[in-house]
């Protein structure tokens, strides 16, 4: 393979998505499936595009194998979150190659992905690679936003397009220096989502006369308590593991620090006062607790007038093992009297199930290996993904879906400031080792 001519194919795809407008809401994947379909269609793949409703696409493509085994799956989302503009150096949309990165709303979540898997997947067509099992490359829309009309919809009308043993997806493989090492946390397990809107009801009034019945102090006073009591504390075995495996590679007394997350009477003093990175306490505190955070608040339409209701959304997180029944019980306990009367209503929005996989196979480790391949330093590690991605959906069709999108990022670039955050952008060398990584991982797997 001529691997210069990839590296800039590649670079061009990703700023070339980058430049496709696609925040969700309102999503309009559909520009960005008809740049992928010119691709595909240049290199005589046959693929389907689908659209279950207007400007919500989703492209799946397969590059047929000897059916020895079963097929492997490389999957992306093509939406992104709002980004404000005002807020960033360069414009978020410009695609712009500056500074050895290419900045833009999606550069890491995760068009970097789509970008990395299409010429992984142009590449073994173009080699003619005689593969053992299909490859499929499916591009979807919707994750942002709950996936309904991406990977939930593939799963519930098109399982037969998308079944694999397999799934490479998002949020995993990315590099973690910890003091001298550095570490690659690969996802095999991830929260489940519960979004859900609280309501609180009192007493309607005129401003001038203020009372204790205000349902704006209310739902105020109930995003307060959510936005800084913690839930209960639960350890997942996948956490258990990755914390224990982190400290097994410290010196005391950090190993130690580390050691005392697993036990639950003491995790939460250690995080408050023995973590000095508070972003780094973050992380772990969503790894064993889960999480409900305020995110909008609606009350009232003229400001002379209480009004006699007001509102609450939160974004819910689940750990696996745990379910949405229980999590909600959580959430009423803390809103609560203590007598197990809650005063808020509560209306289910969006929920996705917690979901994990099996790492003791040989295809996780070859993930492993190909990353120490690659980076001789590499100490790969299971990880439980904070939030949660199209695994949820895929894993119904029993898919073992691994968090595997692989960057070496410098010491100095945190992969979680950039998730969703100002000025997202992948650095150029970090996006190259991940396209190798990624190559490594297919032929070795398929061919």
């Amino acid at each position: 393979m001529n691997w210069d001519q990839i590296k800039q194919e590649a670079i061009t795809h990703l700023q070339n998505l980058i430049r496709i407008n696609t925040t969700n809401p309102p999503g309009n994947e559909i520009a960005a499936v008809r740049y992928l379909s010119e691709v595909l269609k240049k290199e005589a793949i046959p693929h389907q595009i689908f659209e279950p409703a207007p400007g919500r696409a989703s492209l799946v493509a397969r590059l047929k194998g000897n059916g020895s085994k079963r097929p492997l799956l490389l999957t992306s989302h093509l939406d992104v979150v709002p980004a404000e503009e005002k807020e960033w150096e360069r414009p978020p949309f410009s695609g712009d190659l500056a500074d050895g990165f290419v900045w833009g709303r999606g550069a890491l979540d995760m068009k970097q992905m789509t970008a990395m898997e299409l010429m992984v997947f142009l590449a073994a067509k173009r080699e003619g690679l005689s593969l053992k099992r299909d490859l499929i490359l499916a591009a979807v829309a919707d994750e942002e936003a709950g996936c309904k009309w991406g990977s939930r919809w593939l799963v519930a009308n098109k399982p037969e397009l998308i079944d694999a043993e397999y799934a490479l997806n998002e949020v995993g493989g990315f590099s973690l220096p910890i003091d001298d090492h550095v570490f690659y946390p690969i996802g095999v397990a991830e929260k489940g989502f519960c979004w859900f809107k609280v309501t609180a009801r009192g007493e309607p009034g005129h401003g001038s006369l203020p009372h204790d019945q205000q349902a704006v102090v209310k739902i105020a006073g109930a995003a307060s308590t959510l936005g800084t009591r913690p839930l209960s504390y639960h350890l997942h075995p996948v956490v258990k593991k990755f914390i224990s495996f982190l400290a097994s590679h410290q010196k005391f007394p950090r190993s130690l620090i580390l050691r005392l997350l697993n036990r639950p009477l003491l995790a939460g003093f250690v995080l408050k006062k023995l973590f000095p990175d508070k972003k780094q306490a973050r992380s772990f505190h969503a790894m064993l607790h889960n999480t409900a955070a305020p995110t909008m608040i609606e009350g009232g339409r003229k400001v002379n007038v209480i009004p006699s209701s007001a509102f609450l959304q939160v974004d819910g997180r689940i750990i696996p093992g745990q379910t949405v029944e229980s999590f909600l019980d959580e959430i009423k306990k803390v809103l609560g009297d203590g007598s197990g009367h809650c005063p808020f209503e509560f209306e289910m929005m969006e929920q996705a199930n917690p979901s994990e996989t099996d790492f003791d196979n040989g295809f996780y480790r070859l993930l492993t290996q190909s990353l120490i391949k690659h980076d001789p330093q590499a100490i790969p590690v299971p990880y439980l993904i904070p939030g949660f991605t199209d695994a949820a959906n895929y894993s119904r069709l029993g898919i073992k879906c691994y968090g595997f999108t692989p960057l070496k990022l410098p010491p100095n670039l945190r992969f979680s400031d950039l998730f969703h955050g100002h000025n997202e952008r992948v650095p150029v060398e970090a996006f190259l080792f991940g396209l190798k990584v990624m190559e490594d991982v297919v032929r070795e797997a398929c061919a």
